[in-house]
Protein backbone atom coordinates (compact mmCIF):
# COMPACT_ATOMS: atom_id res chain seq x y z
CA UNK A 1 0.00 0.00 0.00
CA UNK A 2 1.06 3.59 -0.60
CA UNK A 3 0.73 4.30 3.10
CA UNK A 4 3.37 1.76 4.02
CA UNK A 5 5.75 3.13 1.37
CA UNK A 6 6.04 6.55 2.93
CA UNK A 7 5.73 5.35 6.50
CA UNK A 8 8.71 3.02 6.11
CA UNK A 9 11.03 5.52 4.42
CA UNK A 10 12.75 6.34 7.71
CA UNK A 11 14.32 2.87 7.64
CA UNK A 12 16.40 4.06 4.66
CA UNK A 13 17.04 7.59 5.89
CA UNK A 14 15.80 10.86 4.41
CA UNK A 15 15.10 10.58 0.68
CA UNK A 16 15.24 13.80 -1.37
CA UNK A 17 13.44 14.58 -4.63
CA UNK A 18 13.73 17.53 -7.02
CA UNK A 19 10.96 20.12 -7.04
CA UNK A 20 10.71 23.37 -9.01
CA UNK A 21 9.02 26.35 -7.37
CA UNK A 22 8.70 29.27 -9.73
CA UNK A 23 11.99 29.44 -11.60
CA UNK A 24 14.07 28.04 -8.76
CA UNK A 25 15.14 24.47 -8.02
CA UNK A 26 14.54 22.94 -4.60
CA UNK A 27 14.60 19.51 -3.03
CA UNK A 28 11.87 18.09 -0.86
CA UNK A 29 11.82 15.18 1.57
CA UNK A 30 8.83 13.64 3.34
CA UNK A 31 9.37 11.00 6.01
CA UNK A 32 7.34 9.45 8.78
CA UNK A 33 8.59 8.31 12.18
CA UNK A 34 6.13 6.71 14.54
CA UNK A 35 2.99 8.88 14.30
CA UNK A 36 4.73 11.98 12.98
CA UNK A 37 5.17 13.09 9.36
CA UNK A 38 8.04 15.50 8.63
CA UNK A 39 8.40 17.64 5.51
CA UNK A 40 11.71 19.31 4.57
CA UNK A 41 12.25 21.73 1.69
CA UNK A 42 15.67 23.19 0.85
CA UNK A 43 17.60 25.06 -1.81
CA UNK A 44 20.91 24.15 -0.07
CA UNK A 45 21.01 27.67 1.35
CA UNK A 46 17.99 27.65 3.64
CA UNK A 47 15.50 25.07 4.85
CA UNK A 48 11.74 25.12 5.39
CA UNK A 49 9.91 22.44 7.32
CA UNK A 50 6.68 21.20 8.87
CA UNK A 51 5.89 18.46 11.37
CA UNK A 52 2.42 16.89 11.26
CA UNK A 53 0.78 14.43 13.64
CA UNK A 54 -2.08 12.12 12.70
CA UNK A 55 -4.46 14.56 14.35
CA UNK A 56 -3.05 17.45 12.31
CA UNK A 57 -3.57 15.52 9.07
CA UNK A 58 -7.15 14.58 9.97
CA UNK A 59 -8.05 18.14 11.00
CA UNK A 60 -6.51 19.57 7.83
CA UNK A 61 -8.39 17.11 5.63
CA UNK A 62 -11.70 18.16 7.24
CA UNK A 63 -10.96 21.88 7.01
CA UNK A 64 -9.90 21.76 3.35
CA UNK A 65 -12.70 19.40 2.28
CA UNK A 66 -15.90 20.53 4.05
CA UNK A 67 -18.12 18.83 1.48
CA UNK A 68 -16.44 15.42 1.88
CA UNK A 69 -17.21 12.91 4.60
CA UNK A 70 -13.59 12.22 5.53
CA UNK A 71 -14.55 9.37 7.86
CA UNK A 72 -16.34 7.54 5.04
CA UNK A 73 -13.11 6.53 3.22
CA UNK A 74 -9.48 5.80 3.98
CA UNK A 75 -8.19 9.38 3.99
CA UNK A 76 -4.81 8.27 5.43
CA UNK A 77 -4.08 6.18 2.35
CA UNK A 78 -5.08 9.06 0.07
CA UNK A 79 -2.81 11.51 1.91
CA UNK A 80 0.07 9.01 1.91
CA UNK A 81 -0.31 8.54 -1.85
CA UNK A 82 -0.35 12.32 -2.39
CA UNK A 83 2.83 12.79 -0.34
CA UNK A 84 4.57 9.84 -1.98
CA UNK A 85 3.94 11.30 -5.42
CA UNK A 86 3.82 14.95 -4.45
CA UNK A 87 5.00 16.30 -7.83
CA UNK A 88 1.92 14.81 -9.52
CA UNK A 89 -0.57 16.54 -7.22
CA UNK A 90 0.84 20.07 -6.84
CA UNK A 91 -1.67 22.78 -7.70
CA UNK A 92 0.28 25.76 -6.38
CA UNK A 93 3.61 25.98 -4.59
CA UNK A 94 5.77 28.41 -2.65
CA UNK A 95 8.37 27.95 0.07
CA UNK A 96 5.70 28.64 2.70
CA UNK A 97 2.79 26.68 1.26
CA UNK A 98 2.26 23.78 -1.15
CA UNK A 99 -1.33 23.17 -2.25
CA UNK A 100 -2.22 19.64 -3.39
CA UNK A 101 -5.25 17.96 -4.92
CA UNK A 102 -6.03 14.35 -5.87
CA UNK A 103 -8.98 12.76 -7.64
CA UNK A 104 -10.86 10.11 -5.64
CA UNK A 105 -14.12 8.22 -6.13
CA UNK A 106 -16.00 10.78 -4.06
CA UNK A 107 -14.69 13.63 -6.25
CA UNK A 108 -11.46 15.47 -5.44
CA UNK A 109 -9.61 15.83 -2.17
CA UNK A 110 -7.48 18.81 -1.22
CA UNK A 111 -4.45 18.83 1.03
CA UNK A 112 -1.75 21.37 1.85
CA UNK A 113 1.64 21.72 3.48
CA UNK A 114 2.36 24.80 5.58
CA UNK A 115 6.11 25.29 5.88
CA UNK A 116 8.07 27.54 8.21
CA UNK A 117 11.70 28.55 7.89
CA UNK A 118 14.10 26.40 9.88
CA UNK A 119 16.86 27.58 12.19
CA UNK A 120 20.60 27.43 11.34
CA UNK A 121 20.93 24.50 13.76
CA UNK A 122 18.16 22.59 11.95
CA UNK A 123 19.89 23.29 8.63
CA UNK A 124 23.11 21.89 10.15
CA UNK A 125 21.43 18.73 11.45
CA UNK A 126 19.44 17.95 8.31
CA UNK A 127 21.71 19.21 5.51
CA UNK A 128 25.27 20.14 6.53
CA UNK A 129 26.01 17.37 9.04
CA UNK A 130 25.12 14.44 6.73
CA UNK A 131 27.18 16.02 3.96
CA UNK A 132 30.20 16.44 6.25
CA UNK A 133 29.95 12.88 7.59
CA UNK A 134 29.63 11.47 4.07
CA UNK A 135 32.58 13.54 2.82
CA UNK A 136 34.80 12.42 5.70
CA UNK A 137 33.94 8.78 5.08
CA UNK A 138 34.56 9.06 1.34
CA UNK A 139 37.97 10.66 2.01
CA UNK A 140 38.79 7.82 4.44
CA UNK A 141 37.79 5.15 1.92
CA UNK A 142 39.69 7.00 -0.82
CA UNK A 143 42.93 6.80 1.17
CA UNK A 144 42.37 3.11 1.96
CA UNK A 145 41.75 2.26 -1.69
CA UNK A 146 44.79 4.22 -2.88
CA UNK A 147 47.02 2.42 -0.40
CA UNK A 148 45.53 -0.95 -1.35
CA UNK A 149 46.03 -0.39 -5.09
CA UNK A 150 49.65 0.69 -4.55
CA UNK A 151 50.40 -2.36 -2.41
CA UNK A 152 48.71 -4.62 -4.98
CA UNK A 153 51.01 -3.24 -7.67
CA UNK A 154 54.03 -3.99 -5.46
CA UNK A 155 52.71 -7.49 -4.80
CA UNK A 156 52.24 -8.18 -8.52
CA UNK A 157 55.74 -6.85 -9.27
CA UNK A 158 57.18 -9.24 -6.69
CA UNK A 159 55.24 -12.18 -8.10
CA UNK A 160 56.61 -11.44 -11.58
CA UNK A 161 60.15 -11.15 -10.22
CA UNK A 162 59.76 -14.62 -8.71
CA UNK A 163 58.69 -16.10 -12.05
CA UNK A 164 54.91 -15.85 -11.93
CA UNK A 165 53.16 -15.75 -15.31
CA UNK A 166 49.69 -14.42 -16.07
CA UNK A 167 47.84 -16.75 -18.40
CA UNK A 168 45.04 -14.33 -19.39
CA UNK A 169 46.93 -11.35 -20.78
CA UNK A 170 43.70 -9.45 -21.54
CA UNK A 171 43.10 -8.77 -17.83
CA UNK A 172 46.60 -7.47 -17.15
CA UNK A 173 46.58 -3.94 -15.74
CA UNK A 174 49.06 -1.10 -15.92
CA UNK A 175 50.83 0.23 -12.84
CA UNK A 176 48.59 2.65 -10.98
CA UNK A 177 49.48 6.35 -11.12
CA UNK A 178 47.87 8.62 -8.55
CA UNK A 179 48.12 11.61 -10.92
CA UNK A 180 45.50 9.94 -13.12
CA UNK A 181 42.90 10.81 -10.50
CA UNK A 182 43.62 14.53 -10.61
CA UNK A 183 41.00 16.44 -12.55
CA UNK A 184 39.26 19.78 -12.75
CA UNK A 185 35.73 20.05 -11.32
CA UNK A 186 33.27 22.10 -13.34
CA UNK A 187 29.79 22.82 -11.97
CA UNK A 188 27.85 24.78 -14.58
CA UNK A 189 24.31 24.60 -13.18
CA UNK A 190 22.31 23.96 -10.03
CA UNK A 191 21.09 20.63 -11.40
CA UNK A 192 24.53 19.11 -10.92
CA UNK A 193 24.61 20.37 -7.34
CA UNK A 194 21.28 18.77 -6.51
CA UNK A 195 22.38 15.47 -8.09
CA UNK A 196 25.59 15.51 -6.06
CA UNK A 197 23.60 16.34 -2.93
CA UNK A 198 21.21 13.42 -3.48
CA UNK A 199 24.12 11.04 -4.11
CA UNK A 200 25.85 12.11 -0.89
CA UNK A 201 22.63 11.80 1.11
CA UNK A 202 22.04 8.29 -0.24
CA UNK A 203 25.60 7.42 0.77
CA UNK A 204 24.94 8.86 4.26
CA UNK A 205 21.80 6.70 4.54
CA UNK A 206 23.88 3.66 3.64
CA UNK A 207 26.40 4.52 6.37
CA UNK A 208 23.62 4.73 8.95
CA UNK A 209 22.20 1.37 7.87
CA UNK A 210 25.66 -0.22 8.10
CA UNK A 211 26.20 1.24 11.58
CA UNK A 212 22.83 -0.11 12.71
CA UNK A 213 23.63 -3.56 11.30
CA UNK A 214 27.10 -3.52 12.94
CA UNK A 215 25.64 -2.58 16.31
CA UNK A 216 23.11 -5.40 16.04
CA UNK A 217 25.85 -7.92 15.15
CA UNK A 218 28.11 -6.84 18.01
CA UNK A 219 25.19 -6.95 20.41
CA UNK A 220 24.27 -10.47 19.26
CA UNK A 221 27.91 -11.61 19.61
CA UNK A 222 28.17 -10.17 23.10
CA UNK A 223 24.86 -11.74 24.09
CA UNK A 224 25.99 -15.13 22.78
CA UNK A 225 29.23 -14.97 24.82
CA UNK A 226 27.38 -13.88 27.95
CA UNK A 227 24.85 -16.69 27.49
CA UNK A 228 27.70 -19.19 27.26
CA UNK A 229 29.26 -17.90 30.46
CA UNK A 230 25.90 -17.99 32.23
CA UNK A 231 25.40 -21.56 31.08
CA UNK A 232 28.79 -22.54 32.48
CA UNK A 233 27.94 -20.79 35.74
CA UNK A 234 24.68 -22.75 36.03
CA UNK A 235 26.66 -25.96 35.60
CA UNK A 236 29.02 -24.99 38.41
CA UNK A 237 31.87 -23.96 36.09
CA UNK A 238 33.62 -20.60 35.96
CA UNK A 239 32.41 -19.23 32.61
CA UNK A 240 35.23 -16.73 32.17
CA UNK A 241 37.83 -19.45 32.62
CA UNK A 242 35.99 -21.66 30.13
CA UNK A 243 36.04 -18.96 27.47
CA UNK A 244 39.69 -18.11 28.21
CA UNK A 245 40.71 -21.79 27.93
CA UNK A 246 38.99 -22.01 24.58
CA UNK A 247 40.86 -18.92 23.31
CA UNK A 248 44.19 -20.38 24.53
CA UNK A 249 43.47 -23.66 22.73
CA UNK A 250 42.78 -21.87 19.44
CA UNK A 251 45.92 -19.72 19.81
CA UNK A 252 48.12 -22.76 20.42
CA UNK A 253 46.59 -24.52 17.43
CA UNK A 254 47.43 -21.57 15.19
CA UNK A 255 51.01 -21.43 16.50
CA UNK A 256 51.45 -25.14 15.79
CA UNK A 257 50.29 -24.72 12.17
CA UNK A 258 52.56 -21.70 11.66
CA UNK A 259 55.52 -23.60 13.10
CA UNK A 260 55.00 -26.43 10.63
CA UNK A 261 54.91 -23.96 7.74
CA UNK A 262 58.13 -22.27 8.87
CA UNK A 263 59.94 -25.62 9.05
CA UNK A 264 59.44 -26.24 5.34
CA UNK A 265 62.59 -25.35 3.34
CA UNK A 266 61.02 -25.35 -0.11
CA UNK A 267 57.63 -24.26 -1.26
CA UNK A 268 55.84 -24.53 -4.58
CA UNK A 269 52.82 -22.28 -4.90
CA UNK A 270 50.12 -23.04 -7.43
CA UNK A 271 47.28 -20.65 -6.70
CA UNK A 272 43.99 -20.14 -8.39
CA UNK A 273 42.40 -16.75 -7.76
CA UNK A 274 38.66 -16.77 -8.30
CA UNK A 275 36.15 -13.96 -8.41
CA UNK A 276 32.47 -14.00 -9.42
CA UNK A 277 33.28 -12.78 -12.95
CA UNK A 278 37.03 -13.33 -13.53
CA UNK A 279 39.00 -16.52 -13.08
CA UNK A 280 42.75 -16.02 -13.14
CA UNK A 281 45.50 -18.55 -12.48
CA UNK A 282 48.89 -17.42 -11.26
CA UNK A 283 51.57 -20.11 -11.73
CA UNK A 284 54.73 -19.76 -9.65
CA UNK A 285 57.91 -21.62 -10.37
CA UNK A 286 59.61 -23.49 -7.48
CA UNK A 287 61.91 -21.16 -5.55
CA UNK A 288 64.47 -21.77 -2.87
CA UNK A 289 63.57 -18.89 -0.62
CA UNK A 290 60.67 -16.50 -0.33
CA UNK A 291 61.36 -12.89 0.57
CA UNK A 292 58.49 -12.94 3.02
CA UNK A 293 58.04 -15.81 5.43
CA UNK A 294 54.92 -17.91 5.36
CA UNK A 295 54.16 -16.69 8.87
CA UNK A 296 52.94 -13.47 7.22
CA UNK A 297 49.99 -15.35 5.80
CA UNK A 298 46.78 -15.25 7.84
CA UNK A 299 45.78 -18.78 8.83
Amino acid sequence: MAENTIFDRHKQGIIWNDIKIGNDFYMISITRRNDTTQVFLTNLIEIWMETMTNETILTRCRELNPLLNIDAFNYEEVVANILNNILEYIVEASVEQIKLRAQIEEGSMKFALYLSKGTPYEFWEIITKPLCVSSMEIIRQHKILLDLVKRKDEEITEYKAEGAELIRKNIETETFKEDDLKTHIFISNIGKCTSAFQAMMNFYNTLNLNDTSKDSTESASSTSKNDKMEQCKDNGVDGSKEVANEDIYIQRKLETVKSRCKSQKKCTINEKVTSPKIRTRMIHKPIKKLKKGLNDFIL
